[in-house]
C-alpha cells in the first residue's frame, strides 16, 4: 500500500474512499474483512480499519469542555457500539452501565484498531485471541449500525 505525506499526517490510497463516502456499517464489515484477511495471512491493507479507528475517535472521544461528555458524543454511534461490545463479548454486558464504561470500553477498541493498522504483523504473532475478538466485533458493530440506519422506505422521494 502506497502512502503520501501531507502537512499534518500520512494518507494512505485507500484512505481516500472512506472519507469520500462509508457509513459505520459499512466500516465497520469492511474492517472485519481485513482483520479476516490478517488472521488468515493474507492482508493487503488496513485502510477501512483506520478509518474505522477515526469514526470512532469523532464519534466518542470529545474534548473535554464545560459540557458534560453524554451530550457531545454522537447517540447513534454509541448505542451501536454498545450493542456491538455486548454481543461480541457477553461478559461486557454487566459492565457497560454508563457513558464512561462504554467510552473505556470504545476506547480499547480503537487502540487495538490503531496498532492494528501500525504494526500489523506484530499484532496477530502477540495477540491472535484480541484479532479474533476484534473480527467478531466489527461483525457486530456492522450489525448494530445497519440496524439504526434510516430504513430506504423512510427516504422521501424527490419530485424534479
Amino acid at each position: 500500500m502506497r502512502a503520501r505525506h501531507t502537512e499534518d499526517k500520512e494518507v494512505h490510497e485507500g484512505d481516500v474512499f472512506w472519507e469520500l463516502q462509508g457509513d459505520l456499517a459499512t466500516v465497520s464489515c469492511y474492517a472485519a474483512g481485513e482483520v479476516d484477511n490478517l488472521i488468515l495471512g493474507r492482508a493487503n491493507g488496513f485502510s477501512a480499519v483506520r478509518r474505522l479507528t477515526g469514526m470512532i475517535h469523532e464519534a466518542l472521544f470529545v474534548q473535554r469542555t464545560g459540557a458534560s461528555p453524554e451530550s457531545l458524543i454522537d447517540p447513534t454511534t454509541a448505542v451501536a457500539m454498545n450493542r456491538a461490545l455486548e454481543r461480541s463479548d457477553p461478559a461486557l454486558k454487566d459492565n457497560l452501565n454508563t457513558v464512561d464504561q462504554l467510552i473505556e470500553q470504545s476506547r480499547k477498541v480503537a487502540e487495538l484498531l490503531e496498532r492494528v493498522s501500525r504494526d500489523p504483523i506484530q499484532v496477530k504473532k502477540k495477540r491472535p485471541e484480541e484479532l479474533r475478538k476484534l473480527r467478531s466485533l466489527c461483525i457486530a458493530l456492522s450489525s448494530s449500525a445497519l440496524a439504526y440506519e434510516d430504513p430506504i422506505d423512510d427516504v422521501q422521494p424527490h419530485t424534479f
